[in-house]
């Protein structure tokens, strides 16, 4: 079985990765349902599989209907998950406050900021979390069966959208500012040895042969060796500043993509809260791009886990 494979089963039934993977069917049924292009494309194709031409009003309240049972879906895979946010946020805080690290060396404003940022992210997160938790069997619709009345379910539901936007914004400015942070921290390789280093590795090897008996050092064989010396710190540092590169990129990146998931994530809860108005197709896809990016990371540790690294 190859690898690609495995990583894809993993993917597939890794818990987050298959919430990840109904998020972009429920973004897929929302483009297809707001736009006039993909949802012409849809009953085309309906048309040509079934024989007949479908009702375009009794499509639209199909795809309704599954975007929402696709999301309620999705609430199932992340029910207790607001008790993952809590306790991450509770270490930081701890870590944060100990003395060990307020007795460190001075720094700035936004260095101090920083990881704050991030624990503020994750405490917002559990709070959207919780309360969406706290709807679940009010989700169901169910007749004769809820916890909250209709009016505090409605609610309840908006605040969690604000708290989960708060997140994202904290989220977003953390991964911001941990770019140039995760760059300062990770200094290039150190140049090659001086020439009075080589002067004294010269030195060093021009006593061992006097000690052997010889009157005078070979002064040709000292040039060889220093320039073959020269040679092998310039491959050496070049390899160190190829792995240096490498690793920053892929910080960077993994950072950039982040921030920019979390950007883009805003227009969700803010459409949801009022602040943000855009049009239910413009969520939809904003919905799909961030589920690619944030698919990503999963998929990779998903690869990870398959190649044992």
């Amino acid at each position: 079985m190859s690898v690609r494979l495995e990583q894809f089963i993993k993917f597939t039934t890794d818990s987050v990765g298959l919430e990840r993977t109904f998020r972009l069917f429920q973004a897929t049924v929302q483009i297809l349902a707001s736009f006039a292009i993909p949802f012409d494309l849809l009953l085309y194709t309906l048309t040509l599989s079934t024989g007949a031409t479908p009702s375009a009003s009794s499509v639209r309240v199909i795809l309704k209907a599954l975007n929402q049972r696709l999301g309620l879906a999705r609430r199932f895979f992340r029910l207790f998950r607001f008790l993952e946010s809590f306790n991450a946020a509770h270490k930081f805080y701890f870590k944060l406050s100990s003395p060990k690290t307020r007795k460190g060396e001075p720094r700035g404003y936004w260095v101090r900021a920083e990881p704050w940022l991030d624990v503020f992210a994750r405490t917002f997160n559990g709070m959207y979390l919780l309360l969406e938790a706290s709807t679940i069997v009010d989700a169901l619709q169910i007749p004769g069966l809820a916890v909250w009345t209709p009016e505090w379910e409605r609610t309840i539901a908006v605040e969690a959208q604000r708290f989960w936007l708060f997140s994202l914004v904290c989220g977003c400015l953390y991964n911001v500012l941990e770019i140039p942070l995760t760059m300062a921290s990770m200094p290039p390789p150190d140049l090659p040895a001086s020439g009075a280093e080589e002067k004294r590795r010269s030195g060093s090897k021009q006593d061992s042969i006097s000690e052997k008996g010889r009157d005078t050092p070979n002064e040709e064989t000292n040039e060889e060796e220093a320039e073959e010396f020269k040679s092998k710190s310039a491959e050496k540092l070049e390899e160190r500043s190829r792995i240096w590169r490498q690793q920053v990129s892929a910080k960077t990146y993994k950072l950039g993509r982040a921030a920019t998931a979390n950007a883009l994530d805003i227009i969700l809860p803010g459409s949801v809260v009022g602040w943000v108005k855009v049009e239910p197709g413009t969520v939809g896809l904003a919905m799909f791009v961030t589920t690619i990016l944030t698919g990503m990371e999963v998929w990779e540790r998903c690869g990870r886990e398959v190649s044992g690294i």
